[in-house]
């Protein structure tokens, strides 16, 4: 969601965090890569944690590469990161 506001003839773009409420189903991606560094633009979390999470049984995450090679892509399943967060916080509540 992109605002921009002007203050004496110069236009300021500021773009609002995005997080899961924000996202329509439309817009939610069915997967999106893992973070190299910090947290993901979804949920924040960072790559530590969801390898943690699939070493827990969590979620699945999905590894893509091309025959022959040694490095590829490693995808995390939004609906199920998604899933995962709304029980902890039903479980909290307990």
């Amino acid at each position: 969601m992109r605002e921009v506001v002007t203050t004496g003839g110069h236009p300021i773009t500021s773009t609002a965090p995005r997080s899961e409420g924000a996202d329509s189903p439309s817009q939610r991606p069915e997967f999106f890569r893992l973070p190299k560094a910090g947290g993901d633009p979804h949920f924040g979390l960072g790559r530590s944690y969801y390898y943690e999470g699939e070493k827990q049984g969590y979620w699945r995450l999905v590894r893509i590469r091309q025959r022959g090679k040694q490095r590829g892509v490693t995808l995390v399943p939004y609906d199920a990161i998604a899933t995962f967060i709304r029980k902890q916080s039903n479980t909290e509540h307990l």
